[in-house]
């Protein structure tokens, strides 16, 4: 018996290990190829494990020296931080407010919500970018930072909705009691208990307008204003791409993304498993 589950805990484990290799495997050769020069990316056969001897840190030179990589950070790190900002604001109010109201027009707002975050941000940004010209706020962040917005908060807004439904009622009563009106109670009482779900929001959000391709190429024309995105794509030439280059500023793109996954992953994991319990 004990034989048994030993080996079904050795099969699991393996299913693990394969599954974990496989998704980590564009991360792995994307960092092998940005430390390879082009000759030996281009050729037939690339190396699975690359030779030390062969391996140069010529293309993150490039593409921190050559390129306004930093520009581009800092234009990515504006867009998403404020999209992420703003969403979770306008997703909790309209999480709170589906969870706690029941009435047709709210559950026709959810369902108009959910629609939405149907369409494919290809369907949506034809109609944004004439909205953004019309109101003059093409080559703007700001067009930027609502494009993001209205991409993000219908799923955020579902998300919220999921755990104040598990957050008692009983709660906004006493804080009623108490002489808390709605918007006193949501804050002092519910947020605070509703904390992991605000992390796992702010975490999809932030990912959301970070990794955002469609709209920073159609609504920024300025070199100067462009995402990580967008300066990635510049990698791509007419007559070639460098794709040692291109996998360098890759690189150091995840390391936002990774460092915000370590500082808010305690929160991350608690608000999926509040979400699983309910």
């Amino acid at each position: 018996m004990e034989g048994t589950s030993l080996r079904r805990d050795w099969r699991v484990l393996a299913a693990v290990l394969v599954m974990v290799a496989i998704i980590l495997f564009p991360i792995y050769w994307m960092v092998v190829t940005a430390h390879l020069p082009t000759r030996i990316v281009l050729s037939r056969t690339p190396p699975l494990l690359p030779p030390l001897s062969e391996m140069t840190f010529d293309a993150f030179g490039r593409a921190l020296l050559r390129r306004p990589f930093l520009t581009w950070l800092a234009n990515t790190m504006l867009v998403a931080i404020a999209a992420t900002l703003l969403s979770l604001v306008i997703a909790t109010l309209a999480g709170y407010s589906l969870s706690r109201y029941r009435s047709k027009a709210q559950e026709l707002s959810g369902l108009a919500l959910l629609v939405s975050k149907m369409l494919p941000g290809s369907l949506i940004v034809i109609p944004f970018f004439i909205m953004a010209s019309r109101a003059g706020m093409i080559d703007s962040r700001l067009s930027l930072i609502l494009a993001n917005t209205s991409v993000g908060v219908p799923f955020a807004t579902w998300m919220m909705k999921g755990f104040f439904d598990a957050i008692p009622r009983e709660l906004d009563a006493a804080a009623a009691i108490d002489g808390c009106s709605r918007m006193q109670a949501l804050w002092h009482v519910v947020l605070p208990v509703a904390r992991p779900g605000l992390t796992a929001a702010a975490i999809y959000l932030f990912i959301v307008a970070w990794a955002d391709f469609v709209f920073a190429r159609t609504l920024i024309n300025s070199p100067e204003l462009w995402t990580l995105t967008t300066g990635l794509a510049s990698f791509v030439g007419e007559h070639g791409v460098d794709w040692p280059g291109l996998m360098a500023a890759g690189s150091l793109s995840l390391i936002p993304v990774f460092i915000l996954f370590v500082l808010l992953e305690p929160y991350l994991v608690s608000g999926m498993a509040a979400g699983a319990v309910k």
